[in-house]
């Protein structure tokens, strides 16, 4: 058993493959605010403790005694070399596309009149279309609930952009299996007006085990496209007991 959660950060990295940064946005925090937690600078609240917990595979009763053992270090090597690399990889991207950039420019200058002007191609569609999760109605993270039995999940959001909605879905993106709570593969979003306030309803059964239930949502279109592929999308996490 890990002596603190930087040996529990390292343990599930170990079993699953994965960076630091991976566990991170697993966790729904900042990466300042998860470093301070796991070096036991910062409480967390329960949902982000759940998280954690969830992300470090370890249970919820031995959190608090794992952050006490904790003591402030750096952030893990993973962590820092991945960053070096990101940024060496940023700055020779930059460097090629500005090349391109400036080819690009060079090559249509010379094809067309001087005092035609660049046309920008921009998807003003897709700049303005944005929305905005403002709080679960119902079953909030961390609510406990027996096996085998069915709730009601309902998330308030809003159109915060200046499009209209329309033949739009909420996708379950959590892959189905006995363990895991059950649901719909997505529900329809009804049509909502640029800052229309709405509420979605996914109707869930917990499995026939306890443990830890999270499902991810992403908004779609009917084919399966996803709508703001770079946010976070809803979740849902239960706590499923005995009875």
């Amino acid at each position: 058993m890990p002596k603190n959660l930087s040996e529990a950060l390292k343990a599930a990295k170990t079993k699953r493959n994965v960076l630091s940064k991976q566990i991170i946005w697993e966790s729904g925090v900042s990466k300042s605010q998860f470093y301070r937690i796991i070096n036991g600078e910062e409480a967390p609240s329960p949902e982000t403790k759940l998280k954690i917990c969830e992300a470090l595979g370890i249970e919820s009763d031995t959190f608090d005694t794992l952050q006490d053992n904790s003591q402030p270090g750096d952030q893990s090597l993973d962590d820092q070399n991945s960053e070096g690399g990101s940024k060496r990889a940023w700055i020779l991207s930059a460097v090629a596309a500005s090349a391109v950039a400036v080819l690009a420019i060079f090559l249509v200058t010379i094809d067309r009149p001087a005092s035609a002007a660049l046309e920008p191609r921009v998807d003003v569609a897709e700049l303005e279309d944005s929305t905005l999760f403002i709080k679960d109605v119902t079953i909030p993270d961390g609510t406990s609930i027996p096996i085998n039995t069915t709730f009601e999940k309902i998330w308030r959001v809003k159109n915060t952009g200046k499009v209209v909605w329309k033949d739009r879905y909420l996708q379950r993106m959590t892959p189905a299996t006995s363990l895991i709570c059950s649901s719909p593969s997505r529900v329809p979003i009804p049509e909502t007006q640029p800052g229309e306030v709405i509420d979605i309803a996914v109707t869930f059964t917990t499995p026939y085990l306890p443990g830890s239930c999270r499902t991810d949502w992403k908004t779609t279109d009917k084919d399966g496209n996803v709508y703001f592929p770079d946010m976070h999308g809803l979740y849902s996490i239960v706590v499923v007991t005995a009875e």
